[in-house]
């Protein structure tokens, strides 16, 4: 993880919350110590695959070619209103 962003989340209060994407479409909010604890444990995760062809499933296990999650800092107030915004309907 970048020195700037442990400096930065060393410095936000102990309510600071922020959004941790992971994936498509995989958006978290945790408090941000719990994020970077996260993001310093994912960051040695290997990337497992399995892989359908005609003789069956093949499995493997290789090395991360690129960053798996992002953090963006979520302010108390937006916190505040998606949380009493609750769960969004289904159409």
């Amino acid at each position: 993880m970048p020195l700037w962003v442990k400096q930065f989340m060393l410095r936000t209060s102990d309510m600071s919350k922020v959004i941790v994407s992971i994936g498509w479409n995989n958006e978290f909010v945790l408090d941000a110590d719990k994020a970077l604890t996260l993001l310093d444990l994912l960051k040695d995760a290997e990337k497992y695959q399995d892989k359908y062809n005609k003789d069956g499933n093949t499995f493997h296990i290789f090395p991360q070619e690129k960053e798996i999650a992002t953090l963006r800092v979520l302010s108390t107030n937006m916190y505040n209103l998606a949380k009493l915004a609750g769960k969004p309907e289904e159409n």
